[in-house]
């Protein structure tokens, strides 16, 4: 019996394993299904020549590598597949933003915290440029440019959490006021934007931004598929000022190459693989040499090459041996944008490799272009030298082209100093980039060069700003100068110089002198009007004259400016023209009051516009409906309205940074009552409104009848005693004169305390009136 059953079974199940095999050949016969797709060939590595490099690179790429980056992830829906770069994924709670309040009356409600703002000597009222459209309210990296043509417009270009591209802002008041953001897309067969904008004008008005753009590229090395991330240098141009931008073209482009390449005697490949990545572009706009009545646009970039060599175990392909390639190399555009050079190396290449007892491990990074007045363009960068990035000395290279980019000089060093390293000891922010070179030319062709290193003589201090000039075409270079005059072992970190036409040279730097914690930071000034052999001013207004002086009205704490505190971009921004000078920095203030925020903060030299406030009516009874304009706030901002130390009412600004609500003011008490309005940022403006009737108007009438009321009932007792004693008098009769008297007068006396009452409460109600009315009068 059990034998037969097994007998059976396994009868079925040979069956069912035949019907099995024979679906797909039916199925196909029949025309039903198409055969199966071939299957993949298998990735050998996904990204691991970028991440190797991550630590050099700037902008958003090493965040986005180390999965820092708060909006793009390199993990998706499979094992390191890519999410597209600038795609907003799901937030989590830490990085929503406070959803906008809308106007409404809050009777007795506690106050709103803000930021404090202390006036700087020297400079505006600060202004706060970005706005947020996201729940990923970051913006960070600023660069700066001013109209050769109008030094009131202004052009600010961002990175900008927002978008998966850039944006710029554009202001044609002198900052005062701002419009944007005005997105600036990447490449089309890109995947997003790495950052590190950089705008400038040329002579007619255009307005140039060079940034990074990021994608990826597939390789074959046998029957393996290797994928890592490419990039540009992406450049727009816009004809209106900054509104509009063209669609952008890839002034260079790295790739994934083959190097002394072969196929073996069993079909392999072999050679060399070299994965290529461009970082760090910088722009600049001038004079051409080759064609003087028209501008060239000159971008730099450091180009990393990480070369593997290939490897076989039997028929399993693996990359070995690592080494790094640097070079500086330079692009040059003509006809307004719209011919570009092939890229021009204006270093040498370096070498660095990995690995315990590697040899050399030299990196150049940084390049900063400049143009001087007669066409001739600088070249300046950092060297790490053999000892390795973020450690030991480093030196400041600069190269020189006389005939438009074509040929470059041989590298001179600038400066030697003790070099930075990843990120200072007291925060969590990358600030290895404020060692390299921010360089401006002055109207004589003076070069002039500022960065940050690590002072000999202070062991504890990660970082101090020093400055380097040449007054012979680069030849020859000044001893470095420290330019922060503060006497601490607290941060100095991005620099960034600008020399007006007069020549006056301008500097601006994040200092966190003023935090004993040293973690916050402002940004401070200094300036020097004798081609760099002394710095400070002298502000007339106040009689002092300062070497270094604060910019910022309200201090910036990098821990709540971005996810850990990672993040505050790679460098800080100014520009100077004949009578203002304009500054732009990474600004955290909101950070503390709205959950984790980083915005743009700008301010100039000239005063600023405080905001205002007007109240109408401005006089009225308790409870009085006024209502209340406001001018010159932050724009897109909560709006507080505050009397008596309590909120009473909020709404929102326009994007003019105006503001008119209509509310009830609370029932107070005779007199004079203090109306504060603030927005988020910490502007303030106030106005008086008089409260002609209070809840105590009807309270003082009330005791004055009360005095007036005993003073008569006094009288009255005093009459009464009179009439009685008139009465029990024996020559009193009836009716007789004297007491008819005394009880007319105590009649006239009753009558007259109750018409007073009647007056006290009707003009108190009548004032009430006329104030709802609008009347106000007495």
């Amino acid at each position: 019996m059990l034998r037969t059953c097994l007998i059976r079974a396994r009868s079925l199940l040979l069956t069912a394993l035949l019907l099995v095999a024979l679906v797909p050949v039916v199925e196909v016969l029949a025309g039903e299904v198409e055969a199966p797709n071939p299957m993949p060939p298998p990735v050998l590595s996904r990204y691991a020549a970028t991440r190797l490099i991550s630590h050099v690179l700037t902008g958003r790429t090493p965040l986005i590598l180390s999965g820092i980056d708060p909006v793009t992830s390199l993990d998706g829906g499979g094992p390191g597949e890519l999410k597209g770069i600038g795609t907003v994924q799901e937030s989590d709670g830490q990085h929503q933003r406070q959803t906008p309040t809308p106007a409404l009356q809050a009777p007795g409600a506690a106050g709103v915290l803000v930021p404090f703002r202390s006036p700087a000597p020297a400079f505006s009222r600060n202004v706060l440029i970005t706005r947020d459209f996201s729940r990923f309210p970051y913006q960070t990296e600023p660069h700066i440019a001013v109209n050769p043509r109008n030094p009131d417009h202004i052009v600010v270009g961002v990175i900008d959490y927002n978008f998966p591209s850039v944006s710029a802002y554009i202001s044609i008041d002198g900052g005062a006021s701002w419009e944007g953001p005005f997105l600036v897309k990447y490449l089309q067969r890109d995947l997003g934007t790495g950052g590190d904008p950089v705008v400038g004008f040329d002579r007619k008005g255009n307005v140039y931004y060079a940034m990074l753009s990021i994608g990826e590229e597939e390789v074959r090395v046998g029957p393996y598929v290797i994928v890592d991330l490419i990039s540009s240098v992406a450049i727009s141009s816009s004809a209106d000022g900054g509104r509009t931008w063209s669609e952008p073209v890839s002034g260079a482009r790295s790739d994934i190459k083959l190097r002394q390449s072969f196929v073996d005697e069993f079909g392999r490949l072999r050679g060399l693989i070299s994965f290529e990545f461009i970082d760090k572009p910088w722009m600049a706009v001038g004079p051409d040499k080759l064609n003087p009545g028209e501008d060239a646009i000159y971008v730099t970039y450091t180009e990393f090459a990480v070369v593997y060599e290939i490897f076989y175990s039997g028929e399993l392909a693996f990359l070995a041996n690592p080494v790094l390639e640097t070079t500086i190399k330079m692009v040059k555009g003509t006809n307004e944008g719209r011919s570009w050079s092939a890229p021009v190396a204006v270093s040498p290449t370096v070498v660095r490799q990995f690995g315990p007892g590697a040899g050399s491990k030299r990196v150049l990074q940084g390049s900063n272009v400049a143009v001087a007045p007669d066409g001739t363009v600088y070249v300046a960068y950092l060297d790490t030298l053999d000892d390795g990035e973020m450690r030991g000395l480093a030196e400041i290279k600069v190269v020189r082209s006389d005939d438009g980019g074509r040929t470059w000089s041989n590298p001179v060093t600038a400066a030697v100093f003790n070099e930075i390293p990843f990120r200072p000891r007291s925060a969590n922010f990358r600030y290895w980039a404020s060692a390299f070179p921010q360089m401006d030319i002055g109207p004589n062709g003076e070069v002039y060069i500022v960065f940050v290193g690590k002072p000999v003589e202070k062991p504890l201090d990660d970082g101090d700003v020093y400055f380097v000039r040449s007054l012979d075409g680069g030849r020859t270079w000044s001893r470095p100068l420290r330019l922060n005059d503060d006497e601490t072992n607290r941060l100095q970190f991005f620099p960034a110089i600008a020399v007006d036409p007069k020549g006056t040279i301008h500097v601006i730097w994040g200092d966190m002198r003023d935090d004993p914690s040293e973690i916050r930071y402002h940004i401070y000034y200094t300036r020097s009007e004798d081609r760099g052999e002394t710095w400070g001013f002298e502000v007339r207004e106040i009689g002092q004259r300062f070497v270094n002086t604060r910019v910022t009205d309200s201090y910036s704490n990098p821990n709540y400016c971005f996810p850990q505190g990672a993040f505050i971009g790679d460098y800080f921004a100014i520009e100077a023209t004949e009578n203002d000078v304009y500054a732009v920095w990474a600004d955290c203030r909101l950070g503390e009051f709205t959950g984790l925020n980083q915005k743009i903060g700008f301010a100039r030299l000239r005063p600023m516009r405080e905001p205002s406030v007007f109240i109408s009516p401005p006089v009225g009874a308790a409870g009085q409906s006024v209502t209340i304009r406001g001018s010159n706030f932050q724009p897109d901002s909560n709006i507080y309205v505050e009397v008596s130390g309590s909120v009473i009412a909020t709404t929102r600004s326009t994007p003019e940074g105006t503001f008119t609500i209509r509310l009830f003011l609370p029932i107070t008490t005779e007199g004079p009552q203090t109306v504060v309005v603030y927005d988020q940022s910490g502007n303030f403006a106030q106005a008086s409104f008089y409260t002609q009737v209070g809840f105590d108007s009807i309270w003082k009438g009330l005791e004055a009848v009360r005095g007036a009321g005993e003073d008569l009932s006094s009288r009255i007792r005093e009459l009464e005693g009179a009439l009685t004693s008139l009465n029990r008098s024996p020559d009193s009769g009836s009716g007789s004169p004297d007491q008819s008297g005394l009880q007319f007068l105590a009649t006239v006396l009753a009558t007259a305390l109750g018409a007073t009452v009647g007056i006290v409460i009707g003009y108190a109600i009548a004032s009430r009136a006329l104030a709802r009315r609008g009347g106000g009068g007495g």
